[in-house]
């Protein structure tokens, strides 16, 4: 039996990725993630639980957070991942009551939908300029959180929806 690799997550709805993809494959190269499956980890759980123990735990959860819209894209050079990311302090707030409810270690989320992960920069200096003059809507968090289970292939991981709690 695979071991549950498990996180809770808001799915994320992104406007225009075949654009983004466009705009920014001359600069990366790497692996898009699959647009059907964008999201913004808000626990990762690993093989800590398993899904039936979440579910129940969060039976009566209060998944209060505000929708907001990613507005701006960032390199994160330490996981070399491309991303959008927003700034909503609620979702820190989910965070810290869902550490509380299932014994999770206090850490500061850093709210972010990886994009790419990615391989090589082909030219850093033209991505770096268009990393900062891009601050338009890029996406927008949707009204549900969602229990994955992580699959890891040698084509990357996939995702495999266990539970949604709709807002």
């Amino acid at each position: 039996m695979t071991a549950n690799r498990l996180f809770l997550a808001i799915p994320v709805r992104v406007y225009e990725y075949g654009q983004i993809q466009k705009d920014f494959s001359p600069f990366l190269e790497g692996r898009w993630r699959k647009k059907e499956s964008l999201h913004i980890t808000i626990a990762f759980l690993g093989h800590q639980f398993n899904p039936d123990e979440v579910i129940e735990k969060l039976s009566s959860f209060n998944w209060m957070f505000e929708i907001s819209e990613l507005s701006r894209f960032d390199y994160f050079s330490n996981s070399r991942v491309f991303v959008a990311t927003t700034q909503n302090p609620t979702l820190q707030y989910l965070y810290d009551k869902l550490a509380l409810v299932l014994g999770l270690e206090t850490t500061k989320l850093n709210p972010h939908v990886t994009m790419m992960r990615v391989k090589h920069i082909q030219d850093a200096t033209a991505f770096s300029a268009k990393l900062t003059s891009e601050h338009v809507p890029i996406g927008v968090l949707e009204s549900k959180i969602t229990l994955f289970q992580s699959h890891l292939y040698p084509t990357g991981a996939e995702y495999e929806v266990l539970k949604e709690w709709i807002l």
